[in-house]
């Protein structure tokens, strides 16, 4: 079984900005693959479904907390359905890429997240370096703010125009990386 996690804020004032991109690829992966319809499930404080995919069942969710709180939805999807690290998928925005770089990542530090610190240490997923294991992290570039001390107002902002073109150019891509490890 794998599980795909979409991050971001759920709240439709949140719905366009930059931390949420994680729920705008969902929505687009879902929509062009007709995969299914999500519903909110109280018990995972998230919006989900699951389906099956070359035979083996996936479950897909969007968190419904805010962000620095989406353990609170994973970790009980993860921990009821018994799914190692290994076999999750978690998509969010990265201020620490360029707007529009993409990367997949195994594992790794938290680098300040809260949200990721606190999943890391749910999931039990340490930095892949020293034992292996970890769950994989689709980062998308949404780059810094020019003031160090604007991230919060940041990465709640829209993008402009010609970013939005730069993350409309890796679509495919970002598609590519979610069936890949759909797949494997």
């Amino acid at each position: 079984m794998k599980l795909i996690v979409w991050l971001g804020n759920p709240w439709k004032q949140y719905e366009k900005t930059r931390h949420n991109i994680g729920f705008v690829v969902l929505d687009n992966f879902v929509e062009q693959n007709k995969l299914g319809k999500f519903t909110y499930d109280n018990k995972y404080k998230g919006e989900l479904f699951q389906t099956t995919i070359d035979e083996e069942k996936v479950i897909f969710l969007k968190p419904q907390t805010f962000m620095n709180l989406s353990w609170e939805s994973i970790w009980p999807i993860a921990n009821f359905y018994k799914i190692s690290p290994e076999h999750i998928l978690v998509i969010h925005d990265e201020i620490d890429l360029p707007t529009g770089k993409i990367q997949l990542k195994l594992g790794g530090s938290s680098a300040g997240h809260n949200w990721l610190k606190s999943t890391i240490e749910k999931l039990w997923s340490p930095d892949p370096a020293i034992d292996g294991a970890g769950f994989r992290r689709l980062r998308i570039g949404i780059d810094r703010p020019a003031n160090q001390n604007d991230v919060a107002d940041y990465v709640l902002s829209t993008f402009k125009p010609d970013e939005k073109k730069l993350l409309a150019e890796q679509e495919e891509k970002i598609q590519s990386l979610i069936n890949e490890f759909l797949l494997k």
